[in-house]
Parts: C-alpha cells; structure tokens; sequence
C-alpha cells in the first residue's frame, strides 16, 4: 500500500491527507487494481518463455 500512496502521491499530485480521506473500500479497490500482473497467454511453453 505504501508504494500505491505514493505513486499516487507522485502522478497525481494528492496530499497524503487527501488519499486517507479516500473510503477505504474505494482505495483497496485501486490497490487491487494496480496489483494486478498483465498476463500473456500463449499456446505453446516455448513461446511463454520466449
């Protein structure tokens, strides 16, 4: 959570006053959305690894 605080700190310019008044449940939303990996599927192993 700290590193999402404080990209948003950097990118979005917010004051860390303004991210702790953020509802929680709106905030644990960017934070699952941010950990999320962009997964490539591929047919074959050897193009996975590739």
């Amino acid at each position: 959570m700290k590193k999402i605080m404080l990209q948003m700190m950097k990118e979005g310019g917010k004051d860390i006053n303004d991210i702790l008044d953020m509802p929680f449940s709106f905030f644990m939303e960017l934070v699952d959305e941010s950990s999320k990996k962009n997964v490539k599927k591929s047919e074959s192993m050897i193009d996975a690894f590739m």
